[in-house]
Formats: structure tokens, sequence, C-alpha cells
């Protein structure tokens, strides 16, 4: 047994990531680390006393590479005899249904194949690639959003049904072990450009930090070790006082309370949000304060207490519609909403769009989570572009519309709130500039009185 084999099975044995009679699936993408994995488990596996199988995701993001990624890890396991399963989902249409980047959508898909696995009989473990690199990765991606002492603690070894087997050895390693197996793998082409944040992170802040103190990345597992027993100890105090006045306790624990809260009704939790239902709950003395949490639902701090309710627009009466592919939009009575991603490469002169249609463009890679068309709300603000102040948008829509329009006019909004009116146009925030690779183009066409379509 080579060093690095003997080092993954006492870390697994550490974790207690298997027990015997395990199914184990390995997620298998055929790139070095995966490939690492599963000969390592393989190795294993009668040690361990768990049976081996793997699952290959095509993307069909990659046109040639994606099929060349499918023909390698079949060749790999027909070889090995290790049971195959391999699904082809067009991760692009199917982050286009949920509203989302590429990378997140592909995400999101391979997780709903894991789970389907596992519910489904065929396995009771998922062991996934991640390597001690993509754990020092996640804790600076969350750290540089802001993140709190949860976001610090990193990738879990074991989350579920969950196992990361090589989450204590390094890329370097796991490159070094393939090589005296004389094993290759395939490379993913996107790895090696910046065009994703993780990529940067991994092609410039890893190697300086780890120029700046060698033991970086492997002092960060001990890190998130340390901080995990910290969080752990917090978490379980303010499960105690969630029914307590919020504003007696101390800041630590009623934030962990307003996360879980967030998290309980499946608003995105943001470091913004929680200081802002912070402030709130201190600032306010009997008097209901309300903050815009998604687009769709107001949070409300009054008297220690924080709650969700659903918001009234000036006209007393709202519009909802989820956005989560392109399409025609019926809103209001008199008039339809066009919404439609456009690639950078295909947009045309806007000169070119129909006069009757009033045309906004938006960067789409900077809005945040869903995307919700509904009127106005109380408390909606925007900053416009070249605009040095947040304005009210009903200040706005006083100015550029008579007054039976301000209540039913369009409004688009993600998870920060409003970014596109039908009367004021883009926010700052997600304006396209020379780095724009997708474009949300809006559009807004009036119907006449008494019609619909």
């Amino acid at each position: 047994m080579s060093e690095f084999v003997n080092n993954v099975l006492k870390y697994m044995l550490a974790q207690g990531m298997t027990e015997n009679g395990d199914s184990v699936c390995c997620a298998f993408s055929g790139g070095a680390d995966s490939t690492a994995l599963i000969l390592v488990l393989n190795e294993l596996s009668e040690r361990l006393g768990i049976t081996l199988s793997a699952v290959h995701i095509n993307h069909m993001l990659r046109g040639r590479e994606s099929n060349r990624d499918e023909s390698f890890c079949a060749a790999f396991c027909e070889r090995l005899g290790i049971p195959l399963k391999i699904y082809r989902q067009d991760a692009a249409e199917f982050s286009r249904s949920l509203g989302v980047s590429v990378e997140t959508g592909a995400r999101e898909m391979r997780y709903k194949i894991f789970s389907e696995i596992i519910d489904g009989g065929a396995a009771s473990k998922i062991a996934t690639a991640h390597n001690l690199n993509d754990n020092a990765e996640t804790v600076i991606f969350r750290l540089a959003r802001g993140t709190g002492l949860k976001g610090l603690c990193g990738i879990p070894a074991i989350r579920g049904n969950f196992i990361r087997p090589l989450l204590s050895r390094s890329r370097a390693e796991v490159e070094e072990f393939l090589a005296e197996r004389e094993q290759d793998f395939v490379t993913d082409s996107t790895n090696l450009s910046d065009d994703y944040v993780r990529n940067k992170i991994r092609h410039n802040i890893l190697p300086l930090l780890s120029e700046i103190h060698g033991g970086f990345p492997r002092n960060i597992p001990a890190l998130s070790e340390s901080l995990s027993e910290d969080e752990d100890f917090l978490a379980a105090e303010a499960e105690k006082h969630i029914d307590s006045d919020l504003r007696t306790l101390h800041p630590a624990i009623r934030k962990r309370i307003i996360i879980n809260f967030l998290e309980s009704h499946n608003i995105e939790v943001s470091s913004k949000r929680v200081e802002e239902i912070n402030s709130a709950l201190l600032s306010t003395d009997g008097v209901r304060k309300n903050i815009n949490s998604d687009g769709n639902r107001l949070i409300s701090a009054k008297n220690g207490r924080i709650s969700v309710s659903e918001p009234q627009t000036a006209s007393g009466t709202i519009d909802f519609l989820k956005i989560e592919k392109d399409g025609s939009y019926p809103f209001s009575c008199d008039r339809i909403v066009i919404i439609s991603k456009v690639i950078n490469e295909k947009m045309n002169d806007n000169a070119n769009v129909n006069k009757k249609l009033t045309n906004h463009l938006a960067d789409y890679d900077k809005i945040q989570g869903g995307v919700l068309l509904r009127n106005r709300q109380r408390g909606d603000r925007i900053k416009l572009p070249d605009s040095p102040h947040t304005k009210e948008l009903r200040k706005i829509l006083q100015e550029c519309l008579p007054p039976e329009e301000r209540a039913v006019s369009a409004v688009l909004a993600d998870e920060n709130g409003v970014f596109w009116s039908e009367c004021a146009g883009i926010a700052q925030r997600v304006r396209p500039d020379e780095n724009t690779r997708t474009f949300l183009e809006i559009q807004v066409k009036r119907l006449p009185k008494g019609t619909a379509e």
C-alpha cells in the first residue's frame, strides 16, 4: 500500500466515513482528483468492506471535450470492472430554467442526480473528490464574500450521505500519486481559464499565500476544525434562546438566530442581510421595521422578534411572477414584459429594436439569485447609472409617470432588491461593461386599452 493510499485510509477511518457493507458511488469526472479517488477506493474496497460504483455526468457544455471525458470514464471503469452510470444532462438549459449562472446550475444539477442515486437505493454514500486545495479555495472565496464563522469552517469531511476521502491531501500529492501509478486523466479546458472566480483563486491567490507561508493551505483544516467547534457551541446556544427577546441576547447568539430564521424560510443568507435585520431589531421600539428580503417577501422586526410577511404596494395589490426562463410575461392589464438572455457576440445595435418596445439591457451575471417581476413595493430603492445617490423608486416614478401609472409599473428584483424599473431603467450594479458576456434584455410592449394578448 502506497503512502498516499495509507494516508487516505487513516483519514477515512478517523472521520468514520464508511461502515462495513456500505455501497459507495464515486462522482467520477475523469479529472485528476476523481481519478485518484476512484483508484484509492477501488484498492481499499475490500479493506473497508464497501461496494464501489461510479457516476459520470456529461454536462454537454464543451462539445467533443465533454464526450472525450465520458469515453475516458467508461473505458477506465470497464478496465477495472467498476459499475458506471452515465448521465447526459444539458447544464446550460438546466441553468436557464433556474435563472442562475451555468457554474451554479451545473452544481445544482450534479447534486440533484446524486440525491436521486441515494434516494433510489443505488448507493448509501456518494464520494466526491474535494481535496485540501479545494477546501482552501472555498474558505478564501467565502472570506471574500464576507462570510461569518460558519463559512470559514470550510468543506466538511462528511455531510449527510456525502463523503470526501481526499480532503486531507493536496492537489500536488494527488498528481504525484497518479504519476507513480502511470495513470493518465483528462483536463477540463475551462479549469485553465481565469473566467471563473475559483480559477482566479486557484491560479493567483493560493500560490501567493503559499509563497508567504509554506504551511498554507495545509493549515486550513486545523483552522476549520477549531472554528467548527466554536460554531457548534454557538449554534447550540442559539437554539436555546430562539423564543427570547432577541434584543437582550449577545450579538453572536442573536445573529445565529437570524441566520437560522433566514435558512428556515429559504431566504439566502448574506452578511449584509444579517446586519440589516440585526440593526432593525435594535433600532425598533415597538415600531415595526420592514426589510426587503428577496424581492418577494418582507422581513419584519418588532419588539425583539422577526417574521416574514407579504409586501404591499402603493395600490394595495401586487402582481408577482417568478422569471425562470426567457419569454413574454403578461403584466397588469395593458402590457407584456418580454425577457430574454443574449450572448454578447449576438447582440445587435439596439437601434434595430422595434420602436413599439421599451428596451433595457442588464449584465446577466451581475444579477444575484432568482428574478421576480412585480409592482413597486414600499421602501424600494435604486441607484441609477451615473447617479451619485441611491433614490427611492417612489420619487423617481413621480418624476416620470402620472399617478395612475405608478402603482402598476413593472419592476424586476433579485435578492438584493430592485435592479430594473420600467420607467427608470437598470440599476448601476447590473450595468453592462466591457466584460459583459451575457445580457438580460428587458422589453415592455404596451397594449391598446381593453385588449389582451
